[in-house]
């Protein structure tokens, strides 16, 4: 079973690392805003609509948030 979490909805993050996926990579600092977080089999994923363009699962640890928190607590 997996649990959906819409606390971040609404929050903006940046990559901390170049990200890949399926058609191709992110750069590093690469901004968006965080739609959802979802917990499976153990695992946190991200759903991220950044604004270049790709909306993306990411892990916590590819992302951090701005503003006041310093960094994604899953």
């Amino acid at each position: 079973m997996s649990v959906m979490d819409r606390t971040l909805c609404g929050k903006r993050c940046r990559t901390v690392r170049t990200v890949a996926h399926h058609r191709g990579h992110l750069p590093r600092e690469t901004a968006g805003t965080i739609r959802y977080a979802l917990e499976n089999i153990g695992r946190t994923l991200v759903f991220v609509d950044f604004d270049s363009g790709p909306s993306l699962m990411v892990l916590p640890d590819d992302i951090r948030l701005e503003g006041p928190e310093p960094t994604f607590e899953a």
